[in-house]
């Protein structure tokens, strides 16, 4: 693989951005039922979930290390070419997006809150993560049978969470930050042409 190759980064993160999304079949093979009766035999209540919270953590993680490892790339793209590396944390400071995105990855290696280098000075954490079924954003009109006879047509599966600042201030949906940052990257390799 060539670490360096800024095509191949962005592929790999849109790739890592799609897997926040299941459709078809792995709608109904990621669909967990458990039936929780009550305790005076008068009803139950049914809890569906999709897939297990560390195996959405670890999608949401590999979303923002690869957002966030582009950083490095560029700085040394920009140095090849003459151009200053420092310009690109210069358009970092521009984006809160971006910011947002560094410090999230930075705590994922050092623990929060950061020590030393506060991007956003937001101390940003991932707050109200969860999965659920809703209508496919690509219909395939296709039925998909599962096991026990459970069946999907048009839905699908998707992340979902919040980033929120230390004192619980909202400060974007996980899908809001995560298309921002990947515009405010693109501007900045249009921009200083390094692809």
């Amino acid at each position: 693989m060539d670490y360096n190759n800024i095509d191949v980064r962005l592929k790999r993160i849109y790739s890592a951005i799609g897997q926040q999304k299941k459709y078809g079949m792995e709608v109904l093979t990621g669909m967990n039922t458990e039936i929780i009766k009550k305790p005076d035999d008068k009803g139950s209540t049914i809890i569906l979930s999709f897939g297990n919270n560390i195996d959405i953590l670890n999608q949401i993680g590999s979303i923002i290390s690869n957002l966030a490892n582009l950083k490095d790339i560029l700085k040394d793209c920009m140095e090849k070419q003459g151009k200053g590396k420092q310009l690109i944390e210069e358009e970092i400071d521009k984006s809160i997006a971006l910011q947002l995105i560094l410090d999230l990855s930075n705590q994922e290696k050092h623990g929060y809150p950061l020590a030393k280098k506060r991007r956003s000075k937001k101390d940003p954490l991932i707050k109200n993560i969860r999965s659920g079924m809703g209508p496919s954003d690509k219909p395939d009109s296709i039925r998909y049978l599962g096991p026990g006879g459970s069946a999907a047509y048009n839905v699908m599966i998707s992340i979902h969470a919040d980033i929120v600042g230390s004192t619980g201030q909202h400060l974007f949906t996980l899908d809001e930050l995560v298309n921002q940052a990947i515009k405010d990257w693109e501007k900045i390799i249009k921009m200083f042409q390094v692809i």
